[in-house]
Parts: structure tokens; sequence; C-alpha cells
């Protein structure tokens, strides 16, 4: 079990963690669509620098790239994306 006085550390620790693993596929319910970017967006307003680095190429970081859907059929849907190059 770990504690964390501040979020900025429970967050870089999370992401050593995910990195020190090293996994191949990262998954989870809606984590495309919320918990990455929202994670990442934390880490940016915490002014966490180069927090996003989660690929298994150094130095590359992982970017959010929103998009918005419309359809007669669907409506209009909010969508993000996220690339972590080397994991799935």
């Amino acid at each position: 079990m770990y504690s964390h006085e501040r979020e900025s550390d429970l967050l870089t620790k999370w992401r050593d963690f995910v990195r020190e693993c090293d996994p191949d596929i990262i998954t989870g319910y809606n984590i495309v669509n919320f918990d990455l970017p929202y994670i990442i967006d934390r880490a940016q307003f915490l002014k966490i620098n180069e927090y996003a680095k989660f690929s298994k190429l150094k130095g590359q970081i992982s970017k959010i790239k929103q998009t918005t859907l419309s359809s007669k059929a669907l409506g209009t849907r909010d969508s993000k994306d996220i690339n972590i190059e080397g994991r799935i």
C-alpha cells in the first residue's frame, strides 16, 4: 500500500509504475476517453514537467487528440484518442 501527501507525488509514482512494469496493453473501462486524459490533464495542471511519457519509445510524449463526430443516426459525440507508441 502506498500513501502520498501530494497529488503530484501520486501521479508521478503511478507513471513510474507503468514504465517499470512496461505493459504491452493498458486496459480499463473508458480509459482512452476519460481516465488517461484526466490523469494527463491533472499532471499538466499541477505543472509536472513532461509527465505523459508512457510510450515504450524513450522521450516520446503521449498526446491527447479530441475529435467531434456528428451524424443523423448518432447525433454529436465528442471522442478522445491518445497515442502511446508501443502500447495498446
